[in-house]
């Protein structure tokens, strides 16, 4: 009984970590570890259990993602990064996992400071933020390699998310936020279900995991809709140094 309220509990605050920002497995994975589970079963459990989160969020964003310009970057965001989870697997089999671990903590230091610089490099080389014809080639490229990214661990894949969207020409962070829970909810549905079949997921873990970040997810995604752009932008920054902190010493 403990370790189903620990699951849930685990669950809502990676839900709620995942909506506004990402990197919620820094807070699932090691609750699972916790409760008794190997690092393998506890990787693929949380990957499997914290998906929903990212699912509700999307819905709360769903006036954001009808509008008729978002369709079209979260279908080309969603099959972009879909993509990166698939190539990500065999990619993770031939490069040695110390190479891969090395590189993860500066991809996600980069990403958040690109996050927080964006403006004013956007400023510097008199580009428009937010203008009406995003930057499809560094959405396809960016989302891509989040894809790969989350195929191997995934924690902070929404940053680097964040930062792609917002250097293909996506000014609003709300916009980019509505499109990185779309995008991120449907690639982690696809690893989930992967995992599901051919990996040792605790399931009844996973489903307490799952309604812990449903609501986490649901919660977090009305919460960060209230956030202004400066403030939005330290959370990210924040979650992004924390997370590549925790990279480092791992």
């Amino acid at each position: 009984m403990t370790e189903l309220l620990v699951a849930v509990v685990a669950g809502f605050g990676a839900g709620l970590m995942n909506s506004v920002v990402g990197a919620g497995t820094l807070i699932s994975f090691p609750a699972m570890l916790a409760i008794g589970l190997p690092p393998l079963s506890a990787n693929v459990t949380s990957a499997v259990g914290i998906f929903p989160g990212n699912v509700s969020a999307a819905w709360t964003y769903r006036a954001v993602l009808r509008r008729p310009e978002m369709r079209s970057i979260s279908r080309l965001a969603t099959f972009a990064i879909v993509a990166g989870a698939f190539m990500g697997v065999p990619l993770l089999l031939l490069i040695p996992p110390a190479v891969f671990s090395a590189v993860v903590p500066w991809l996600i230091l980069t990403a958040g400071l690109l996050t927080l610089a964006q403006p004013w490099i956007a400023r510097a080389f008199n580009k428009p933020q937010g203008g009406s014809q995003p930057r499809r080639f560094v959405i396809v490229l960016g989302l891509t390699l989040a894809g790969i990214y989350l195929s191997y661990f995934g924690a902070a894949t929404g940053v680097v998310v964040i930062s792609a969207l917002l250097y293909a020409g996506i000014s609003d962070l709300q916009s980019v936020n509505a499109v990185k829970n779309f995008a991120v909810g449907i690639a982690n549905t696809v690893v989930a279900v992967v995992f599901i079949f051919v990996a040792p997921v605790n399931i009844p873990i996973a489903a307490m995991l799952a309604l812990g970040a449903l609501a986490g997810g649901y919660i977090g995604g009305r919460s960060a809709q209230r956030l202004s752009p400066t403030l939005f932008r330290i959370v990210i920054v924040a979650v992004a140094l924390f997370a590549a902190a925790l990279s480092f010493v791992n």
